[in-house]
């Protein structure tokens, strides 16, 4: 049995495990006292050192297997080392009785990722850990580890390695999944997709999808950015039901589609039939089917963007209904929207919203997909800030505080990155107000700051003017007092120049020393020109480790074809000279 957690329950060899019913252990004691049971020929083998002898090597005492009724037991006497102990059917042991135990299927626990075989019940103890106190780490040859290698794991089954048979049966037999899968990368190489690919992925499959989260995390310019030319409809509760439903003229019963739906249609229309809309808006019925049957083998995707679904009263929220689901205008004649129509909606949570509203579990049952949205700081940076051209000071201070974090994104440990509103809330300012809270959009705020900031100082702007708490308000505007402080100070760290380095004028003692000041390094170079670049990476590879530099390279590549084409050349020199030393060093 496969489970959804990556662990897999198996039934592989066997060992005794529960007792045996008193009327079957009175039979198998009768049969045995008289000679009439058959051995097996198999045996199983425990430590007989009693045990408070520590410094006792194991001793075996082996246990002959029976057969009887198809069924196959183990024979044990009860003796002061057990007296009291508990069995499978609740009764003690006693000194000098008899008891037999039925030999079972042993059922495993198996994770392939981790190459781990765990039995699911209790098997094996009293088999002493080790016989001297000097352990090193060395498990294996520890008087357990031996045991269960040489012993145990022959008992169960006569295999040489254990586990790796067991895995290996595992893996031989191919899930669903795994069958359909062409992927031939290793499991452990593949990568879970970001909320972004997940979101993409679906409107590609043609899936609607509600994305719920906090305000300044990205739900809406995630699908902008996506779909450049989506069609936007912003929700609020004073808007007219025409803008969603369309109307009906009341002079001459003719019915008006809303402008998103001719939009959407007139995007799958030929030029002729663009040019009918436009002569006459009730040409755009008539055409409806010709204009749907061919957009069914139009593969790209028409998304309709409804925003701040979840901000709206029940009333206006249930305009959407027949969008949703159907993807079609009811009012008057009713309109059928072209077939590669996605409907992705966006709204906050009540946690995060005093005017959210709870969605009509009919309308949130018409959605293929609802996906709960926290922040997360990994794709922020490299499918947004990066991309965007963010401030590479921003960029620079999260990556800083992120890698200490060992990447960790949850939230309790990305407060530099996103706060949860009630941390605001419970530091107020020195007015009583709620405290600056930590997110996304707050972070873009400050890029366009420093931007305007740099801007106005190289052009004189500031001229006699205190330029550090010009800049230290400025942020102390957007962020609590701690942070600001962190931030200013990380932004105004005292770096090398592109020239100090494309010169080689620097001491040891201007080199950056610690995580902050490689970032803020790092972010400086990120000047670099395309004569620049290369002396610059040489830098940063001798003072810095890999990820700082592949963090440099996609920065300083951005979206730009040609520098990306420049790194690339760059990286295949240095591959091409690695190999050749390689070469030289095997002919040596």
């Amino acid at each position: 049995m496969s489970g959804a957690n990556g662990i897999v329950e198996v039934e592989f060899g066997e060992y005794p495990q529960t007792i045996a019913s008193n009327t079957i252990s009175q039979e198998l004691e009768r049969l045995y006292q008289n000679g009439r049971l058959t051995k097996t020929g198999k045996q199983y083998t425990l430590d007989s050192v009693h045990y408070d002898k520590y410094d006792t090597d194991f001793h075996p005492r082996n246990f002959d297997e029976y057969e009887y009724n198809g069924k196959k037991y183990i024979r044990f006497v009860g003796d002061y080392n057990g007296k009291g102990e508990t069995l499978s059917d609740g009764t003690k042991v006693e000194d000098g009785k008899p008891y037999w135990i039925q030999v079972e299927d042993i059922k495993w626990l198996i994770s392939e990722k981790e190459n781990i075989a765990l039995a699911k019940n209790i098997l094996v103890a009293g088999v002493q850990f080790n016989k001297e106190s000097n352990y090193k780490g060395d498990f294996e040859n520890t008087t357990l580890g031996k045991y269960l290698k040489d012993v145990f794991a022959q008992d169960i089954q006569k295999v040489g390695n254990f586990t790796s048979t067991l895995i290996e049966n595992i893996k031989r037999r191919k899930t669903k999944i795994q069958q359909l899968n062409p992927d031939t990368t290793e499991e452990e190489k593949r990568r879970k997709l970001t909320d972004t690919e997940r979101i993409h992925n679906w409107i590609e499959s043609g899936q609607s999808v509600l994305l719920r989260g906090p305000s300044g995390i990205g739900k809406t310019e995630r699908i902008k950015t996506l779909y450049p030319n989506l069609i936007y409809i912003k929700l609020t509760n004073n808007m007219f039901p025409e803008k969603v439903v369309g109307s009906v003229n009341l002079q001459t019963g003719q019915s008006i589609p809303p402008d998103f739906a001719k939009q959407a249609m007139l995007t799958c229309a030929t030029k002729e039939e663009k040019k009918l809309v436009e002569e006459n808006i009730q040409n755009i019925y008539a055409l409806a089917d010709t204009i749907y049957e061919r957009s069914k083998t139009n593969q790209e995707k028409i998304v309709i963007l409804l925003d701040e679904l979840l901000n709206v009263k029940p009333a206006v929220q249930s305009l959407v209904y027949t969008l949703v689901l159907n993807r079609f205008v009811e009012i008057g004649k009713g309109l059928k929207l072209p077939d590669n129509v996605v409907i992705v909606a966006t709204g906050n949570q009540k946690k995060y919203s005093t005017v959210a509203e709870d969605l009509a579990e009919p309308l949130e049952k018409r959605f293929d997909h609802i996906l709960d949205m926290e922040p997360k700081v990994g794709e922020w940076i490299y499918e947004y800030a990066i991309p965007n051209k963010i401030h590479p000071t921003v960029i620079g201070f999260i990556l800083s505080y992120y890698l200490k974090n060992g990447k960790n994104e949850d939230i309790d440990k990305m407060g530099y990155f996103y706060e949860e509103p009630e941390v605001g809330e419970n530091q107020p300012d020195k007015y009583g107000c709620n405290g600056r809270t930590n997110d996304p959009r707050g972070w873009v705020s400050i890029s366009d700051t420093l931007y305007s900031f740099e801007r106005d100082l190289t052009n004189g702007k500031f001229i006699g003017k205190n330029v550090e708490d010009i800049l230290e308000v400025s942020i102390g505007t957007k962020l609590r007092t701690f942070w600001t402080r962190e931030f200013f100070a990380f932004y105004n760290i005292p770096t090398l120049s592109v020239e100090e380095v494309v010169n080689h004028s620097y001491i040891e003692e201007d080199l950056p020393q610690d995580s902050n000041e490689r970032f803020a390094c790092l972010m400086t170079l990120l000047q670099a020109n395309e004569e620049e670049i290369k002396p610059v990476r040489e830098f940063i590879r001798k003072y810095c480790d890999k990820e700082y530099l592949e963090t440099f390279e996609l920065c300083w590549m951005g979206t730009e074809p040609k520098r990306i084409e420049q790194i690339m050349e760059l990286k295949a020199l240095e591959s091409s000279s690695t190999v050749k030393v390689e070469d030289e060093v095997k002919k040596l």
